[in-house]
């Protein structure tokens, strides 16, 4: 990604809607409407140390608030010559332990696993030639 483009990320907190959970299914049941595509913009990071060389990127965060297991996606910032997979350092609460945190850089990657996406990519052309 070149300066200034930004990337779309699913945003939502499975203790908030339970659809963000895992098997994340936006656009397949009647609340659709409550997940949507956010548009993550680089520069509205303005706090963080390294605005001037950052990119923003998706997020998907699983940890144990209270005990109690949730799921959140959203949008990110890290430095721009970053190509890891890892998330930025992220903070947590008293009662709040992360237990996985993986970041991506292309529109509504923090959905599904990437291996489901990956097929789902291989079968839609042969699903419209099998259909016409």
């Amino acid at each position: 990604m070149g300066d200034g483009e930004s990337v779309r990320c699913w945003s939502c907190s499975s203790d908030l809607n339970h659809n963000c959970a895992d098997p994340f299914l936006a656009g397949r049941n009647d609340n659709s409407y409550l997940l949507q595509l956010s548009n993550c913009d680089a520069n509205t990071g303005a706090t963080y140390p390294y605005l001037t060389s950052s990119k923003s990127a998706c997020k998907k965060q699983t940890k144990y608030i209270n005990g109690e297991l949730v799921i959140s996606r959203g949008c990110t910032w890290k430095r721009a010559d970053d190509y890891s997979t890892s998330c930025p350092s992220t903070s947590n609460g008293p009662n709040e332990i992360t237990s996985f945190c993986e970041t991506c850089d292309y529109d509504g990657c923090n959905g599904a696993g990437a291996v489901g996406k990956t097929i789902a990519l291989l079968l839609a052309p042969l699903a419209l030639l099998l259909f016409k």
